[in-house]
């Protein structure tokens, strides 16, 4: 065998000899872009590895689709998220309420309460509108025409301030151009009339009810001063009912209690009177020993009535048939001439006119004893004769311990009494009474020789007087 042969064999039965290298243009071209990419990649990765929030080395994909996902994905998150909310608020709402009712039966104002939560419920939707507003903006393409939002400033605010505009119908907006916005400010408005319209009549009710106790107390003020006018009352009469309004009504809200009172149940106003008047029952010496449910059923009687300075609340001789309890203010005791004499002051928690009350008018026993006048401004208690007896018969044992005291404080004043007539007594006994006149001199009386009777009238006193000086 040749060399040639052997070496064939050789090479066939070890490898193969490499193929030729071909030298190419466009593919030397590839392979270098290949490797620039590769090298590229292995340096974001490690840009990737020191940064965590480094761009990925992925093909971004197209703008069209990922506008799209995000629309989508905002929708979802959008609808997920508003159903929960709208769950959560619902389920609060009526928690919501509650407050505001116990709020509401609590305070001395309940107005103001109801004022700041009217102007709560426009804010709230203003919000909401500004909101809305936002979301169609974002929809259309924010700053894409002139009817939506720009994008520039403050987002919230200046939404807020197109749902105020649009809302209140202020006008001054701009033009909608496509179907969505020009349906989305129809709708705007006419949710705005009817929101606002009805805002603004609940808070003209707000202010009806708060000052509804102010207009009736001016408008039977206004009545009684025509009235007056009417009837030509003079002005000083006038003028002290004009401050008897303007005080009872500062003084205590309302110009009779018993048109509140009376719209309550019975358990309700026993315990309004108990809580208010019963301890001062409690201190009164007359109705100390009686029946403590006799009290409470004359609290239940009571009736308040103001005076004014100078009024007098009774005058001596005047038939009694009212007991008075103070609840306020002073009275006095006065007597002497023109009343000028003060004898005692009686301030909150006395009692005075319960020997009238407890007596028969059987030789006079009901009637006052002495003029008693308000000094000041005074609320009294009163409390009327039928009233009580209607209660006592109830309870015989009171009312046998209310006569034996109604004696004892007779059987105390009596003396005194006795006593002032006998010094009255004392004082005309020095004169002695002046007798008649002779039946003689009354036979020729008349216009002929009355001026001479008048003068031995005037002589036989004079002689009188003489004589007893000489004595």
């Amino acid at each position: 065998m040749s060399d040639d042969c052997w070496c064939f064999c050789y090479f066939s039965q070890e490898e193969a000899p490499p193929p030729p290298i071909i030298i190419n243009k466009y593919a030397d071209e590839q392979l270098r872009s290949v490797a620039k990419r590769m090298h590229e990649r292995l340096e974001l990765y490690k840009e990737k590895v020191v940064d965590q929030y480094a761009s990925s080395p992925e093909i971004t994909p197209p703008e069209k689709k990922k506008k799209e996902y995000g629309k989508y994905g905002r929708f979802l998150s959008a609808a997920v998220v508003s159903v929960t909310d709208i769950y959560v608020l619902l389920f609060k709402l009526d928690t919501f309420f509650e407050f505001s009712d116990r709020l509401e039966s609590i305070l001395a104002k309940a107005y103001i309460w109801r004022v700041i939560r009217t102007i709560g419920y426009l804010l709230f939707m203003l919000h909401l509108n500004a909101c809305f507003y936002y979301v169609a903006s974002d929809y259309q393409g924010i700053g894409k025409t002139k009817w939506v939002y720009s994008g520039q400033g403050s987002a919230y605010l200046r939404c807020y301030y197109f749902a105020v505009r649009s809302l209140i119908n202020i006008g001054g907006l701009n033009e909608p151009h496509t179907v969505f916005e020009i349906t989305f400010q129809m709708t705007n408005f006419f949710i705005g009339v009817f929101v606002f319209s009805s805002l603004i009549g609940q808070m003209r009710d707000v202010i009806g009810a708060a000052t509804a106790g102010q207009t009736y107390f001016r408008s039977s003020m206004d009545n009684t001063v025509a009235y007056m006018v009417t009837n030509h009352i003079p002005h000083m009469v006038q003028n002290r009912v004009r401050t008897w309004y303007t005080y009872t009504w500062d003084a205590q809200g309302m110009l009779d209690e018993s048109e509140l009172l009376d719209k309550m149940p019975l358990v309700m106003r026993t315990a309004i009177a108990v809580d208010i008047n019963l301890a001062t029952f409690q201190k009164i010496a007359l109705f100390q020993g009686c029946d403590q449910q006799m009290l409470v059923d004359m609290l239940l009687r009571l009736k308040s009535i103001i005076y004014l300075p100078g009024d007098f609340v009774v005058k001596k001789g005047d038939i009694g048939k009212e007991m008075y309890i103070i609840k306020s203010g002073a009275v006095q005791v006065v007597g002497g001439p023109d009343n000028s004499i003060v004898f005692v002051t009686l301030k909150a928690g006395c009692v005075f006119g319960e020997i009238s009350l407890l007596q028969s008018s059987k030789d006079g026993g009901n009637r006052r004893t002495a003029n008693v006048k308000a000094y000041g401004f005074a609320n009294l208690f009163v409390l009327e004769k039928k009233d009580l007896f209607d209660i006592l018969v109830h309870y015989p044992e009171s009312q046998k311990v209310l006569a034996r005291k109604g004696r004892k404080l007779m059987k105390a004043k009596g003396p005194a009494a006795a006593k002032v007539e006998e010094e009255k007594k004392k004082g005309l006994a020095l004169f002695g009474p002046k007798p008649p006149t002779p039946k003689f001199l009354r036979a020729f009386g008349g216009p002929f020789n009355k001026k001479f009777i008048e003068k031995l009238k005037v002589t036989k006193l004079f002689l009188s007087f003489c004589t007893h000086v000489h004595l």
